[in-house]
This record gives structure tokens, C-alpha cells and sequence, in this order.
């Protein structure tokens, strides 16, 4: 048995899965949302989340099954949809820089590495 990284949609009720995990440091359910036009509210998100402990994920979109795949996949939906990175100064708090797609998929993996550890 183990947490893993998965691609999820709410319920088609609107409810947030019940396999999903909560209550640790970082967030592990909603992060990173795609609006997904083709398909029906309340469905109609495609988010990154990290499932309960054995949880069946057969609702899932997909499993991501290895940092770099979710490196990659964090990587084209930023360059898709303009995704950056807050980079606040004194001089502009709304600054932005380049969205790192390797750093936020290493606080997602060193999540699941701490739940499943």
C-alpha cells in the first residue's frame, strides 16, 4: 500500500474525492488546476493530487508514477497556460518570475516520499 501522485477531477456532484489526502504540510489535493473546456461543470478541472494510504484511485484521470513525469507535465501546462511564479520585491509585491516546474515537482514528490516513508 502506498499514497500516490494523481491527475483528478471532482466528484460529478461537485464533491472533492474521498480517496484524497489531507492534513499535511502542503496541500496535496487541488494543486495546479487545468481548465478542461470539453467536459462538464463540476468535472470540468483536471487537478494534481496525492490519494489516502492504498485509497482505490480508479477515479483518477491518471497516475503520475515518477517526479520527472510529473516534472513534465507541470512543465507543458505552465508553457499552455501562462503559468508563473510569484517573485514579490519592495519596489513591485506583484512581481512574477519563470514557473519552475522542477522545484514545485519536487515539493509534490518530497510530499508523497514523507507520507509514504
Amino acid at each position: 500500500m502506498a499514497h500516490k501522485v494523481v491527475k483528478y477531477r471532482l466528484e460529478s456532484d461537485g464533491t472533492i474525492p474521498t480517496w484524497l489526502k489531507f492534513g499535511v504540510s502542503q496541500s496535496t489535493g487541488g494543486m495546479y488546476p487545468v481548465a478542461d473546456s470539453g467536459t462538464a461543470s463540476p468535472r470540468d478541472w483536471i487537478m494534481i493530487g496525492i490519494s489516502d494510504d492504498g485509497a482505490d484511485i480508479s477515479g483518477a484521470v491518471e497516475e503520475i508514477t515518477s517526479k520527472a513525469n510529473l516534472q513534465t507535465y507541470l512543465a507543458a501546462q505552465a508553457s499552455a497556460n501562462s503559468w508563473t511564479d510569484p517573485a514579490p520585491t519592495e519596489e513591485d509585491p506583484d512581481a512574477t518570475t519563470d514557473f519552475d516546474a522542477a522545484a514545485h515537482a519536487q515539493r509534490v514528490w518530497d510530499d508523497l516520499d514523507a507520507l509514504n516513508a
